[in-house]
């Protein structure tokens, strides 16, 4: 809405149309509605105004409207949200059109059809590029080495219109790089040069990994979910949608981990925000439940659906205000499930509990029967976790915050390993800043427990880490726990899978950003892993390579710079969080911005041979 005719809504609703008469009611209703949380020491997952300041504020009428704030903006009128976007941010309404235009993407030339073997040449798949989730790349499909790095250059950025945030993991394969957008979408693209060959729309984020497969006619097929909980397969030559499920009806459910693809079969994890609608006294919180739907990859025909929470929701207490709240809920699953074939058995890590009584299986690792979704073992690693946002609001109600837990959910994939004489363990990082050694085989037995940092909401062990024959390699977060001392955070462990002893431990760099907003040292990104190189972004903008065998870094980029993009979209690196490094075939691809606790960004950087 052009600011004119805003006026002029005003107007006929009797309101004063002075611009600064707005500003003033955005800024007495964010004092009494918002900067409680939004201070400048903010409650953990809240923004600084700093941080607001720099959002288009239709980005922030639109969280207020119907995203992430919709709870919160539900006390006020469309009026008020406006004025409280105004206020909030810098940027004047109307710099950022509210009606996307066509983007301008670089077509590419008539191309030969997507090559037969694509899936058997170099090119990466999925999260954790396995069945075991490793995040390892073998040599022969990474093409990289070493030495080889200093002779690695930029060679295309690509920038996400109108984003302040990238946290996607692509796939590569025949040339092509398949790109999920944070602003919506997914592309095709030519992975040497950039150009597009299709553009998918998608109604929300892509966060997940992009995933390929072969299908027995021969097409190659595109599986990705997005924040909608929808779940797509499309014809990775065309873009054209095969089918499409919607995995869950809880209107705040999201798919933002990776399918795991086993068998003709895919696992979809299914996570929700409805932990954000607790901070609301209205919101009666909370009925979602976490679960893996099986999908028939062929026809998107659903086999089985699990629920992590096997006991739906009652009523339990109400509030100081009167509202029904529910329990059990929660359990999310945020990543990859890893299927363990000669078990038969998939394992899931979860997510905490929203709401009161804590679910035994959250916080917890998970097994699930391949074949039937039934329930075998789980290790619960956290108790009485029961989190949501009303445990951090302000004023927070005390019939809510009796029962608060800790907020240590499971972000990660287990990692299954083989060890010599046949010994298994399954290994499971967790934002309390703990890596559990599991034993699959015996109901997942705790075989050892090893604490890496102090961890905490934003703590610990985040988004993924990295195995080889015999050792784990860790990145450390603490993005928010670290605050109080800039540069406290972060750090990368390597320790032995046989029995959690130190091989060595990097301390994170003093980071070289203070002043930006969101300036840390954490490393919640995942690792990636290629014979002779361990590559783990920082939230300081930095991505760095590591000699897996001492520490010690051996290439650094910095993206805190302005980049010129092949689709002429305006683009900035930033915070590195989520995805990690994709490498195929002497190629290095990344995301950098995080606007969330982070320095904002909108860039995807291409890395090739000089």
């Amino acid at each position: 809405m052009a600011r004119t005719t805003f006026v002029v809504l005003l107007s006929l609703l009797g309101v004063v149309p002075s611009w600064a008469d707005e500003k003033a009611l955005g800024e007495k209703l964010f004092q009494t509605t918002c900067a409680a949380c939004h201070s400048a020491t903010p409650v953990p997952r809240a923004l600084t105004p700093a941080q607001l300041a720099g959002l288009p504020p239709e980005k922030i009428f639109q969280a207020l409207s119907s995203g992430l704030m919709v709870i919160q903006g539900s006390a006020l009128s469309e009026i008020e949200r406006r004025a409280v976007a105004v206020y909030a941010s810098e940027i004047p309404w109307g710099s950022v059109p509210t009606t996307a235009e066509p983007e301008a993407l670089v077509q590419c030339a008539a191309a030969s059809p997507l090559p037969a073997n694509a899936l058997v040449e170099p090119h990466w798949s999925g999260w954790g590029l396995d069945l075991d989730n490793s995040h390892f790349q073998p040599a022969a499909h990474a093409g990289l080495t070493a030495a080889a790095l200093p002779q690695i250059e930029l060679k295309w950025a690509f920038g996400f219109a109108g984003g302040t945030t990238v946290s996607t993991q692509p796939a590569v394969a025949g040339g092509r790089i398949f790109l999920g957008s944070q602003e919506g979408g997914i592309y095709a693209l030519d992975a040497k040069t950039g150009c597009a060959y299709w553009k998918f729309p998608t109604p929300a984020a892509v966060r997940g990994a992009i995933l390929l497969d072969k299908q027995a006619n021969g097409r190659l097929v595109l599986y990705a979910g997005d924040r909608s909980a929808h779940y797509y397969a499309l014809d990775a030559e065309t873009g054209k949608v095969l089918w499409e499920r919607h995995v869950d009806d809880h209107p705040w459910a999201v798919v933002t981990g990776s399918a795991a693809l086993y068998r003709g079969m895919l696992y979809v994890p299914v996570a929700s925000f409805e932990e954000l609608g607790g901070s609301s006294p209205k919101y009666e919180c909370c009925k979602f439940r976490g679960s893996v739907v099986a999908l028939d990859a062929k026809t998107g025909k659903q086999r089985w659906k699990s629920y992590l929470i096997p006991t739906p929701p009652r009523k339990t207490r109400k509030n100081r205000v009167g509202t029904q709240l529910w329990g059990p809920s929660g359990a999310a699953v945020w990543s990859q499930p890893t299927v363990d074939p000669k078990a038969g058995a998939l394992y899931v890590t979860t997510g905490d509990s929203y709401s009161p009584p804590a679910a035994a299986t959250s916080d917890a690792v998970v097994a699930l029967d391949l074949k039937t979704g039934r329930q075998r073992w789980y290790m619960q690693a956290t108790a009485d976790d029961a989190f949501s946002t009303a445990c951090i609001a302000p004023n927070p109600d005390p019939v809510v915050v009796k029962k608060c837990g800790p907020d240590l959910d499971f972000g990660s994939s287990a990692i299954l390993r083989q060890l010599p004489h046949g010994r298994r363990v399954l290994l499971a990082g967790q934002k309390s800043g703990v890596m559990h050694a599991l034993d699959p085989d015996r109901r997942g037995k705790v075989l050892w427990r090893k604490r890496l940092s102090p961890g905490g909401v934003l703590g610990g062990i985040e988004w993924g880490y990295a195995a080889d024959a015999d050792t784990v390699y860790v990145p450390i977060s603490d993005v928010w726990e670290s605050k109080a001392t800039v540069g406290a955070g972060g750090g990368l462990y390597a320790i032995k899978i046989a029995d959690g002893a130190d091989v060595w431990n990097t301390p994170a760099a003093a980071p070289d950003c203070t002043g930006l907003p969101g300036c840390n040292a954490g490393q919640p990104a995942a690792a990636t892993l290629i014979p002779g190189v361990l590559f783990s972004g920082s939230m300081d903008g930095h991505m760095r390579a590591y000699d897996p065998a001492s520490g010690k870094v051996i290439w650094d980029f910095d993206t805190k710079r302005d980049f010129t993009t092949v689709n002429n979209v305006p683009a900035h690196g930033g915070a590195i969080k989520g995805a990690g490094v994709t490498v195929v075939n002497g190629w290095i691809y990344f995301g950098a911005g995080y606007g969330l606790w982070g320095i904002p960004g909108n860039v995807f950087l291409a890395f090739g041979p000089k």
